[in-house]
Order: structure tokens, then sequence, then C-alpha cells
């Protein structure tokens, strides 16, 4: 009975962690504030993010699609790996920000 317990108990939290990332998202979207969020590959579409802060966040292999990032703060935040379709990045800080191998560029 004890092992059973112990694996369904595991399964919640993992699951509970799961939901972590899009629950930030959420959060992101209505406050535009997330400095240092664990965002790892997240899929973000149609956002109005103009303004948000989100330096030191870690993107990594995030993907972003239609999203407004003017005047963003992105100030040493990790986008190593990242695809960026159709953002605006107008004013955005991207000062000691990590861009190894993202991607920019517009959707077809």
């Amino acid at each position: 009975m004890k092992p059973i317990r112990i694996v369904w108990t595991t399964v919640i939290i993992l699951l509970l962690l799961q939901a972590e990332t899009p629950l930030r998202v959420m959060a992101l979207r209505v406050t535009k504030h997330c400095p240092g969020c664990r965002l790892r590959a997240v899929h973000i579409r149609e956002a109005d993010l103009s303004g948000a802060d989100l330096s030191n966040a870690d993107l990594r292999w995030a993907q972003l699609e239609s999203v407004n990032l003017n005047n963003a703060n992105l100030q040493g935040a990790n986008l190593r790996h990242a695809r960026l379709y159709n953002v605006t990045t107008k004013d955005a800080n991207f000062c000691g920000a990590i861009l190894m191998d993202s991607v920019k560029g517009y959707c077809h």
C-alpha cells in the first residue's frame, strides 16, 4: 500500500510542477512582470508584453509567435535556442541577454 501512495504522490507533484509554467505565462500576460522566471520551452502566442519585465528570465528553447515586446526589459535573459516569429522588439533592453542560436524571423 505504501509504494502505491508514494507513486501517486510523485505523479501529483510532477503534474503540479508541469502546471507551474502555464500559470506563470498567464500571470505574465496579466501583470507583465516576471523577472527571473523559468519559462524554458514555453510557447507564447499573440501576446502584448510591451513594457514587460523579463529580466534574467530563462527563455531557453521558448517559442514566441506574434508577441509585442516593445520597451520590454530582457536584460540578462537567457534566450538560447529561442524562436521569435513575428515579434516586435522596438526599444527592448537586451543588455547582457544570451541570444546564442536564437532565431528571429517572420511567419509566412
